[in-house]
């Protein structure tokens, strides 16, 4: 997972769809994105621009690097083609820069997440360098002109007498590895107006780092070998490249508590996007609001963003260098500068500079700034996938010091854009480089390949730089919610797409609308509870459809949903004494009629009319003969409870009803019970016993009726 890319890259900075590289130009855009994940999974770009040396092949680079030459080009000297014969200088006399930038990209990802907000992380190794103001002379001093061999020192007899200021000259060249966090979130969506922001946090690891900065040099060249030093006032620092050639350097090293230097950066930006249809883009569908994220919704937008604006500290005391030189007091002469040629790194350098000053501070540490940039963007809708973007490019650091530097860029970039294909054609305008450069960006499927100086690359014969990036994604892009019948539903979560349906039944149709789809619903045309299978329970007794033989009048489960008055178990309909429990045997009757006495009340059974017979149902007692009225009470007790709160609930529920209850305790048990008050006579318990087997006072009771006898 490889992405490379440097700070420019035009044509694909504005495409929506462009990913991570959008990101990082304004940390806003990741905010309504139109992913809901999205990676660079690999690609590169690198960029290099100078105004002091020219490409001059015979043909574009693109057919020379293909071998698509002339017959003449064998000719040539091949042990130096480009220096000797397809290099030239730009010797105008102004001052001479360069610049440089890549960046590789190991691990890049971006989550959509609620209310359109955004995150990405990134582990990205950056690397910059940069000349600046040098002074076209002062290059002559050390250099010959490329061109001109055979005519060594022609530039130094040409120089002799002239002081030469290189005050303003730096050099810079900063590389390290970054782990960036970023956040967006949209700060207002209101009719027309749609703003978003987002911030985020870089944690900079140093790799390497160097700089030079002149702060007041100066010198004349009094003989073709000899400069005469009359100011110094100068900053050297570098990593000691041994440590870097250690062949027991491990990768380890790097990011250990051995590391070269940290630091940190901030990132953030803003993007404002004119919707003059925003209400467009937004529905119901499964019961909540939605925004049809996959689709861009503004007519034009604009957005600021402030990017890599940070530092890294290098302080690993056996590699980081800094020499601080003071201008010597009277002038120095520098016999033979033509040694220079011999030096062959940078610790040369160092060796000279503290042999040859007599004023050199040393410190084991210093500080580098990473390119802050400030990016200003607009983009316009022409039409439906046809856009027109200008995005201009500043650099927030100073050409020379202890930074690094990227340049101003101008761009006006036409596009068309949609979810699987970009094509942009870039402009654009920068200093030290061609003056007008054309690009192209193509971004087709999961693959996209450009560069903001196409022409010179397919076409020129001359250039002073280059440009080119390619690469691929893997997105999971967001889509609009369909609804094939209309019902609200959307398509990935309606079981039955094709036949509209409530959300409650997951989109499948429900007649009665009592939440239970027709296809499970055991009575589709009456509403019912789901946990019956859509059957109502009319009676309120627990039981519905086959298993109630009584539908319209509460009963208990044991008789199948018909009442059953003395509690026998066998329900009223077929009780042959249905006010008397008896057995099953006798149909619900006492077996033995001569036990019946003839001084005790009896309860008949109604006759029974069956055919053109009359059957005498057999008559019992009543359970409430023989009580002892004289000596003990009675009372209903209403279940037992191991809890006096579930006592107590009971008793809260039957007083709601007009039923006024009492809650006792059971002597040496730790149980509870609840008794309606006693009984004074046998009508009275006959009349307890009615009221009790009411269907309504059995469910608030929620338990079985027995009699207590207690000692008055």
């Amino acid at each position: 997972m490889v992405s490379v890319f440097a700070q420019r890259q035009q044509g694909m900075i504005t495409d929506n769809y462009g990913g991570n590289i959008g990101i990082q130009y304004n940390p806003a855009n990741l905010a309504d994105s139109r992913f809901r994940f999205n990676m660079n999974v690999i690609g590169f770009n690198a960029h290099l621009q100078n105004n002091y040396i020219q490409v001059e092949p015979p043909h574009s680079i693109y057919k020379f690097l293909n071998w698509k030459r002339d017959s003449t080009f064998g000719t040539q000297n091949f042990d130096y083609p480009y220096v000797e014969d397809y290099t030239k200088e730009r010797l105008n006399g102004k001052d001479k820069f360069i610049y440089t930038n890549a960046s590789v990209n190991v691990f890049s990802m971006q989550f959509a997440l609620k209310n359109q907000a955004g995150l990405s992380f990134a582990i990205t190794t950056k690397a910059y360098g940069k000349v600046s103001n040098l002074q076209e002379n002062g290059l002559k001093t050390f250099l010959q002109d490329l061109d001109s061999v055979g005519y060594a020192k022609e530039n130094q007899r040409r120089l002799l007498g002239e002081t030469i200021d290189m005050s303003n000259t730096g050099a810079a060249a900063l590389a390290y590895q970054q782990f960036s966090f970023k956040y967006a979130v949209v700060a207002k969506d209101k009719g027309q107006d749609f703003f978003k922001i987002g911030f985020g946090v870089d944690y900079n690891i140093g790799l390497y780092g160097g700089y030079f900065k002149a702060n007041d040099v100066s010198y004349t060249l009094t003989g073709i070998d000899t400069l005469s030093i009359t100011a110094a006032d100068m900053e050297l620092a570098y990593i000691n490249p041994d440590y870097l050639a250690s062949p027991d350097r491990r990768l380890n090293d790097f990011f250990g508590k051995s590391r070269l230097g940290r630091g940190v950066g901030i990132n953030g930006g803003f993007v404002y996007e004119h919707r003059p249809d925003n209400k467009a883009y937004k529905y119901r569908m499964n019961r909540r609001k939605q925004v049809d994220q996959s689709a861009n919704k503004y007519d034009w937008k604009v957005g600021a963003s402030i990017i890599d604006l940070g530092f890294v500290n290098f302080t690993n005391g056996a590699a980081a260098r800094r020499l601080t030189v003071s201008s010597p007091t009277n002038p120095k002469n520098w016999n033979n500068f033509d040694s220079a040629d011999s030096w062959k790194n940078i610790d040369d350098v160092d060796t000279f500079i503290n042999t040859f000053f007599s004023s050199v501070e040393q410190d084991s540490s210093f500080r580098m700034f990473t390119p802050a940039i400030l990016n200003l963007s607009a983009d316009y809708k022409i039409r439906e996938n046809i856009y027109i973007a200008a995005n201009y490019t500043q650099s927030l650091m100073r050409n020379k010091g202890k930074n690094v530097k990227t340049p101003n860029v101008l761009s006006i970039a036409p596009r068309y854009e949609s979810r699987w294909l970009t094509v942009a054609l870039p402009v654009s305008i920068s200093r030290y480089y061609n003056i007008v450069n054309l690009g192209a960006y193509v971004r087709g499927g999961v693959f996209y390949m450009g560069s903001d100086n196409l022409g010179g690359f397919l076409t020129g014969k001359k250039t002073n730089g280059a440009n080119i990036y390619a690469g691929f994604n893997w997105p999971i892009h967001y889509k609009k919610l369909t609804d094939s019948d209309g019902d609200g539903v959307s398509d990935d979560e309606d079981q039955c797409p094709d036949m509209a349906g409530p959300i409650k039944t997951e989109g499948c149709p429900d007649a009665d609308e009592d939440g239970v789809a027709d296809d499970e619903d055991k009575c589709p045309n009456e509403a019912g509870k789901k946990r019956f299978e859509g059957c109502p329970d009319v009676d309120a007794d627990g039981l519905v459809g086959e298993d109630d033989e009584c539908p319209g009048v509460y009963g208990g489960k044991s008789t199948h949903g018909c009442p059953d008055r003395d509690g026998d178990g066998i329900h009223d309909a077929i009780d042959l004494c249905p006010d008397i429990a008896g057995e099953p045997k006798y149909k619900g009757c006492i077996d033995a009629p001569d036990d019946i006495s003839d001084n005790k009340p009896v309860t008949k059974a109604p006759d029974i009319i069956k055919g053109d017979s009359i059957i005498k149902p057999i008559t019992k007692k009543s359970k409430f003969d023989n009580w002892d009225f004289v000596t003990y009470e009675y009372w209903p007790v209403l279940g037992a409870y191991n809890d006096v709160r579930w006592a107590e609930e009971l008793q809260a529920r039957l007083t709601n009803i007009g039923i006024t209850a009492t809650v006792k305790s059971i002597p040496g048990l730790s149980k509870y019970y609840v008794t309606l008050g006693q009984a004074n006579s046998i009508s009275e318990a006959k009349e307890i016993q009615k009221i009790l087997d009411m269907p309504r006072f059995n469910q608030e009771l929620n338990g079985s009726l027995w009699w207590k006898k207690i000692n008055k």
